[in-house]
């Protein structure tokens, strides 16, 4: 089998499972490396033996422990779900997980930060980062929500397509609701526009083909579109796409910086910062598991900031 049948192959398999485009790509990308480094193997090796000497090559590379996770899955998935061959044990060097402590920034400092935000690349990404931060998402899941997903009169969010193909609802802040009803204004702007020119909207999955009227419902128009259309990743049609997470991140970095917070600050930072302030707040530790969107509750513990300070000493 040839590089790129096998990666049409894996590409195939994945969309069948509906797995995100970013999953998508990032599989392809290691198995692609993978089969370029299976070439100079002995080929009396077994699959096990391979896929454990590439995994070992990893590791002496010095990658992340989650870099090599993820180069594990993408082998495991295509040697199960591809030529439904399962991988047995391997015997591979594995980079252990450094023990870290995820430190949230303090409630004085995350006020700094949301005053310093600005809008960037002319979008609204002060509304996503309080979206974020206020309801304590993933950088993606706000800007994957179509108009549909926006229930201001229940004041909440229904977040699909998540970390794992979950769904959740979310209480959305009522500090957010006049500018979520600004941006639904614009956003019904924009898919009018684009139903007079004949512009569809992206779809998940296979729903274009199954549902092509979609691509032109309200419904499914993008809460926060990008500026410009552009061509599907994977069909290659001319479509209506949402705003890109770097302008997101981008928004955060500045903040940070003008906010004069030290340390690296990201997206995702903001979610530790939402588990730890409504913890301290009164929170139950399960309802924020709920919110998050976490299969296991120990998940959750490690998003909430240790709070050393709060334990009295004895000697006290």
């Amino acid at each position: 089998m040839t590089i790129s049948q096998a990666l049409e192959k894996l590409k195939d398999a994945m969309r069948v499972r509906h797995l995100s485009l970013r999953t998508e790509k990032a599989y392809a990308l290691w198995l692609r490396s993978y089969m370029e480094a299976v070439c100079t193997y002995p080929p009396e090796w077994t699959s096990e033996e391979k896929v454990a000497r590439f995994l070992t090559e990893q590791a002496r590379r010095g990658v992340a422990a989650s870099t090599q996770t993820q180069a594990l899955n993408a082998l495991v998935f295509f040697y199960g779900s591809v030529l439904g061959a399962p991988l047995g044990s391997l015997d591979a060097v594995r980079v252990r997980r450094p023990a870290m402590v995820r430190l949230a920034l303090s409630v004085e400092q995350t006020r700094d930060f949301l005053a310093a935000l600005e809008d960037v690349g002319g979008y609204p990404t002060r509304l996503v980062v309080r979206l974020i931060y206020g309801c304590g998402l993933r950088v993606t899941e706000p800007l994957e929500l179509r108009i549909k997903d926006v229930d201001l009169a229940g004041q909440r969010l229904v977040i699909r397509g998540a970390k794992g193909g979950k769904e959740r609802v979310v209480s959305l802040p009522k500090s957010l609701r006049g500018d979520m009803e600004g941006q639904l204004r614009m956003a019904r702007a924009v898919w009018r526009g684009d139903v007079a020119a004949g512009l569809p909207t992206a779809l998940p999955g296979l729903l274009r083909r199954k549902s092509p009227r979609l691509a032109s419902a309200e419904a499914w128009a993008w809460l926060f579109p990008a500026h410009t259309a552009m061509a599907h990743p994977r069909t290659g049609e001319r479509v209506r796409w949402r705003m890109h997470e770097v302008n997101v991140q981008r928004a955060v970095r500045a903040a940070a910086a003008r906010a004069g917070i030290e340390g690296k600050v990201t997206p995702h930072v903001l979610r530790h910062c939402y588990a730890t302030h409504a913890h301290r707040a009164g929170a139950a530790v399960r309802d924020l598991q709920e919110a998050l969107g976490h299969v296991h509750v120990d998940t959750t513990v490690r998003y909430l900031s240790p709070e050393p300070a709060g334990v009295r000493s004895p000697l006290d």
